[in-house]
């Protein structure tokens, strides 16, 4: 069996991360408001942050290019468009009321800083090494 073009196999590992960061947005809107024993732990908030920062450290592993950060891109997509835009019904998932604002201010704010920390202090791989 052939081996695959380097170039060609870090962009099929790029895309493969970036459905990945499809997956964790998804998880991480559905389980925003979960409960354990009554209160509000940002259980999802944390796993989405430091599934966020393994994202970007892998796909920088492939690429020096700008496309690093797809997989991120990839899960704020997902977390705009389903959890805050109007479905059918006018249901949104995210919510903004005082009840749920400080959770869905957290998924948000942790589900990118551990990634963006990441990256400010240099500790992403070089993909030439």
């Amino acid at each position: 069996m052939p081996a695959l073009d380097p170039e060609l196999r870090d962009r099929l590992l790029l895309a493969l991360l970036t459905l990945d960061g499809l997956v964790v947005g998804l998880l991480g809107v559905a389980f925003t408001y979960q409960r354990f024993g009554g209160v509000a732990i940002p259980v999802a908030a944390l796993l989405a942050g430091l599934a966020n920062a393994a994202l970007l450290w892998l796909a920088a592993g492939h690429t020096s290019s700008g496309w690093r950060w797809a997989p991120l891109g990839a899960w704020g997509l997902v977390v705009l468009v389903a959890g805050a835009v109007p479905g059918p019904g006018g249901n949104v998932v995210l919510s903004t009321s005082p009840n749920y604002l400080v959770q869905t201010l957290l998924l948000l704010v942790l589900g990118v800083a551990p990634a963006v920390v990441l990256s400010r202090t240099g500790r992403l791989p070089d993909p030439e090494a």
